[in-house]
C-alpha cells in the first residue's frame, strides 16, 4: 500500500517533469531587429488593444524600428496569410488619402525621450508627427487580410477572462495534486526563405509542491480570497519571469531602444 508521505512524493515529481517541459525548449534572449522590418504581434484574445495604434506600436513606428505594426489575436496565427475578418497594419508612408489617425491612442513621452523635466501632461507621441510631415510622410492604418510580417512577436499570456485555469489566489477549491498556474510565454521569430525561425522563446512557470503529510487548508475570505485547496509548499516561479514594462522598451519581447526623440 502507498504510504501518502510516498504518494505526496510521487506527485511532486510529476508536477517538477511537467514544469521542466514547459521550459525545455526556451533558449535565446531579446534580440535587437534590425531598422525597417514589418512586425506582427500576436497575444491572447481579450488582452493588448487590437486595431489601435497604442504606445508600443507607435514607439516602433515613431523610432523608425518598425516599417509596420499588425496586432492580431492569437487564435488566428493558423490563418496568417488570409483572415477571417481585416487586422490594422499601421506604418508610415506618402501623405495622401492613406493618412488615417482615428485609430492612434492618445499616449505620452517620457521625461526621457523628451531630455527633461516638463509640467505635466508632457506631450504626446503623436507630436512626431509633425516632423514626418516635413518629411512627406504621415501614419498610414490599412485594412489587412493577410498578416505576415518579417518578424513574428507572440506573447502568450493563458488569459482566460472565465477564471477556469489553476490559481493560488481567488474562491473556490483547488485540488490539483499538481498546482501549476497557466504559463507566460514571449516568442519572437524572423521569417526567411524557408519559413519562420524562432530567435527567442522565454517562459514563467509558477508552481508549488504539495506539503506532506497531505492535508486540506480550507479557504479564507479578508481583502482577497483564498481557495480551500490541498496543502502546498515551495511556491515558486522559474524560467524567465515576465518584467514590469519599461515605457520606451518592450520589456522581454525585442531589446531595440524605442524612445522617440525631437519632442518638445
Amino acid at each position: 500500500m502507498l504510504k501518502l508521505h510516498d504518494f505526496c512524493n510521487r506527485a511532486n515529481g510529476i508536477t517538477e517533469r511537467r514544469v521542466q517541459a514547459l521550459i525545455a525548449q526556451d533558449h535565446g534572449t531579446p534580440p535587437i531587429l534590425p531598422a525597417g522590418l514589418s512586425i506582427t504581434y500576436a497575444i491572447d484574445k481579450g488582452l493588448g488593444s487590437s486595431g489601435k495604434c497604442w504606445d508600443t506600436c507607435q514607439r516602433l513606428l515613431f523610432s523608425r524600428t518598425a516599417k509596420s505594426f499588425i496586432e492580431v489575436p492569437l487564435d488566428v496565427l493558423p490563418r496568417q496569410a488570409s483572415l477571417p475578418t481585416p487586422a490594422r497594419r499601421f506604418s508610415l508612408g506618402p501623405i495622401g488619402p492613406g493618412c488615417n489617425n482615428t485609430r492612434l491612442q492618445t499616449t505620452y513621452a517620457t521625461s526621457a525621450e523628451i531630455g527633461r523635466e516638463v509640467p505635466p501632461p508632457p506631450p504626446p507621441l503623436s507630436d512626431k508627427l509633425e516632423d514626418f510631415a516635413r518629411e512627406g510622410l504621415c501614419l498610414h492604418d490599412d485594412a489587412v487580410r493577410d498578416v505576415r510580417s518579417d518578424v513574428l512577436v507572440v506573447e502568450r499570456w493563458n488569459y482566460d477572462p472565465a477564471f477556469r485555469g489553476f490559481h493560488f489566489e481567488g474562491k473556490g477549491y483547488r485540488l490539483s495534486l499538481h498546482p501549476i498556474v497557466p504559463f507566460k510565454r514571449r516568442e519572437v521569430f524572423r521569417r526567411t526563405p524557408s519559413g519562420l525561425v524562432r530567435l527567442m522563446r522565454r517562459t514563467e512557470v509558477r508552481y508549488a509542491r504539495l506539503a506532506a503529510p497531505l492535508w486540506l487548508s480550507p479557504g479564507f475570505t479578508f481583502d482577497t480570497a483564498s481557495p480551500t485547496h490541498w496543502a502546498w509548499r515551495d511556491e515558486r516561479v522559474i524560467g524567465s519571469p515576465v518584467e514590469p514594462s519599461q515605457p520606451t522598451q518592450w520589456n522581454g519581447l525585442i531589446a531595440n531602444d524605442l524612445a522617440v526623440h525631437g519632442l518638445k
